[in-house]
């Protein structure tokens, strides 16, 4: 027991004296004579993209098992935190301070078996009182939409489709299971077909999207990162694509739709051996 408190306090000192000098580089780094001139134009809304590109390259070296660059990852998404907290203490508003104050007050108030009582409780128990605080304090709030947060405008489609599920999904609002979404993805098809056969433009757009938005639902659900799927999709598509061109090479442009769909399927198999071979080599 004593040695478990000593390594303890050892544990707290180091990472009070690593959290201090964070905060020091931080301050040098935002140095208006001679900080980083990049840094220093950022804003919170120039950083939005590079908190959701960190956030999904955690969320990938998770599902790698990859430990160094989960604590790698950890660290970026930590400095976007601390940026944020910067800009906003340059504008007189709040400070990191304020951040882990805040963090602090709002987890003791929703864990009050443990910090009032020290009483154990079920999980089924403790997520009810989580609930129930939570309730509460929204209650002493103004009553907002549920997605009357999201600011669209700062955010890409696919990006305001993932938060979009990911809030309304913390209220309950989610699919049962992946079957549910391919049933709606194959219904949301059948409605684009439909919409193009009598040459409607105007539902042809919204039935697309119709489709691009479950398409997002269910890479949330398998837990796959439509962003990076789709670059590997495009990386694909240039590598079959560059596969053609030394094929024909300048002829490629007198070719034929018929001709180019033919290439392409040489193209995809010549890839498909070439995969192959560097995966039986390894």
């Amino acid at each position: 027991m004593i040695k478990q408190q000593a390594e303890d306090n050892l544990y707290q000192n180091e990472s009070l004296k690593n959290f201090a000098e964070l905060i020091s580089n931080i301050n040098l780094l935002k140095n208006k004579n001679y900080g980083c001139p990049w840094q220093n134009k950022q804003t919170h809304e120039t950083l939005i993209p590079y908190l959701i590109e960190e956030s999904h390259e955690f969320i990938d070296s998770i599902k790698n098992n990859d430990k160094e660059n989960m604590k790698e990852e950890l660290g970026d998404l930590l400095l976007q935190i601390m940026l944020h907290s910067e800009i906003t203490k340059e504008n007189n508003l709040f400070s990191i301070k304020d951040v882990i104050s805040s963090l602090n007050h709002k987890i003791k108030s929703r864990h009050p078996y443990i910090f009032k009582k020290r009483e154990k409780v079920s999980i089924e128990e403790a997520e009810q009182i989580w609930k129930d605080m939570k309730r509460k304090n929204k209650s002493n709030q103004t009553r907002k939409g549920v997605l009357s947060n999201l600011q669209s405008e700062l955010l890409t489609p696919i990006e305001e489709a993932e938060q979009i599920n990911f809030q309304v999904e913390k209220y309950g609002f989610k699919w049962d299971n992946k079957n549910e979404i391919l049933d709606k993805l194959y219904e949301e098809i059948e409605e684009l077909k439909l919409a193009i056969k009598i040459d409607d433009n105007i539902n042809i757009e919204e039935e697309f999207g119709d489709i691009l938005f479950t398409l997002i639902s269910l890479s949330k659900y398998l837990k796959i990162n439509p962003h990076k799927a789709l670059r590997y999709a495009n990386k694909k598509f240039k590598k079959r694509f560059s596969i053609i061109e030394k094929i024909i090479g300048d002829k490629i442009f007198n070719q034929s739709n018929q001709k180019f769909r033919e290439l392409w399927t040489l193209a995809k198999e010549q890839l498909n051996k070439n995969n192959k071979n560097q995966n039986e080599k390894k």
